[in-house]
């Protein structure tokens, strides 16, 4: 076979493939329905949630919220800065987003049974992204 003839060949070949994943890739639509949306909207922001200290169950300041990581296992955790009250430094740590209550009466956010002592002896966060 000669060589122009290959080229063209595999060329051919190499755009069908291509047109048969761009097509699989495609994304999908997303749509909420009226109950989901109604939910979101009652949901926290995030920015909201890093505004507001976080208090243990004694209504005793512990620390922020400095970020929010989302694992790629589906889990969502809150890296709390503990004993700076900016959120802007102190002992980073992270914790699970499902520990925090959200619903305090006094628009706190709440880390039952946690003290800055206890969440000071926790291992440091360092995030490598």
């Amino acid at each position: 076979m000669n060589r122009p003839l290959f080229s063209f060949l595999s060329a051919v070949i190499l755009t069908a493939v291509l047109s048969l994943w761009v097509d699989h890739a495609q994304g999908q639509e997303v749509a909420l329905t009226p109950m989901q949306a109604t939910e979101v909207a009652r949901g926290y922001r995030a920015e909201g949630l890093k505004i507001k200290p976080v208090v243990n169950d004694k209504n005793e300041t512990i620390g922020r919220i400095s970020d929010f990581i989302f694992g790629k296992d589906g889990n969502i955790y809150v890296v709390l800065a503990v004993g700076d009250f900016t959120g802007v430094g102190g002992h980073l740590v992270a914790i699970p987003f499902r520990s925090l209550k959200l619903d305090d009466p006094n628009g706190d956010i709440v880390l039952p049974g946690a003290s800055r002592a206890a969440l000071e002896k926790l291992p440091v966060f360092l995030s490598s992204r």
